[in-house]
């Protein structure tokens, strides 16, 4: 359990800021495609 809790949360940092990222990079190469599935 202790390496678990150890991984996870850098697990999870690495997760959301590739998925952050990722959007990003789709946000600047089609502007227009982040305004219809997300909102």
């Amino acid at each position: 359990i202790k390496t678990y809790l150890s991984v996870a949360p850098v697990l999870s940092t690495l997760w959301f800021g590739a998925l952050a990222g990722l959007l990003i990079e789709i946000n600047r190469l089609f502007p227009d495609a982040l305004s219809f599935p997300f909102f």
